[in-house]
């Protein structure tokens, strides 16, 4: 992966070209590729954001990102759904599927959106998890896609000024959000607490 972001940075109009040229079939392709990091994982889905950005620009690769996304999560819900006790019995034990079956009793569907948005929570996986709840599946789809947008945005929004050499939106975008993770990391237990219906103080 490091060879190849180094690639894109030292050869940026190669790899644009190539997506300017397949018109049909490059969004195609990465879209696919987005659906699979959900579906399957094969390389994180931070890349394929910032992908996205590099080789579509902002809002062309925020529209892919957010189709693959929805297609993938979407697979996921209702493979979830359809195998129930095969995907139950192998996330029973996992700490974050507890942990989201104490937030979901908590606070419902909002915790299921809180956690679309929480930085490092397993995203791919969460679309698994609300799979096994009685979620009806346009309100996961609201909730999953609206959670899932301000992140994906930020991504397209680093990889689009990475290839445009907007040095000064790069470091801003990536400021916010280290922000937005430094902010969460100091409030995350008492986040954790209020998504579980635990008394906490008041969040700032």
């Amino acid at each position: 992966m490091k060879e190849f972001l180094w690639t894109l940075l030292e050869q940026p109009e190669r790899f644009r070209a190539w997506a300017e040229a397949h018109p049909f079939s490059a969004p195609l392709l990465y879209i696919s590729l987005q659906a699979l990091q959900v579906i399957l994982a094969p390389v994180p889905g931070e890349a394929t954001g910032f992908i996205g950005g590099y080789l579509f620009g902002v809002w062309e690769g925020l529209l892919y990102s957010m189709i693959g996304l929805t297609l993938g999560s979407s697979v996921a819900f209702y493979l979830a759904r359809w195998f129930r006790h095969f995907f139950a019995a192998r996330f029973e034990s996992w700490e974050a599927f507890q942990r989201l079956e104490r937030f979901m009793e908590g606070r419902g569907i909002l915790a299921a959106f809180v956690c679309y948005l929480i930085p490092g929570f397993p995203k791919d996986y969460l679309s698994y998890f609300l799979g096994l709840f009685d979620l009806p599946y346009p309100l996961f789809l609201g909730i999953m896609f609206l959670g899932r947008l301000p992140g994906t945005l930020a991504l397209v929004l680093e990889g689009a000024s990475l290839y445009e050499r907007e040095w000064w939106l790069l470091i801003l975008v990536t400021l916010l959000s280290l922000v937005f993770f430094g902010v969460f990391f100091f409030y995350r237990e008492r986040i954790y607490r209020y998504l579980e219906g635990r008394h906490a103080h008041r969040l700032p």
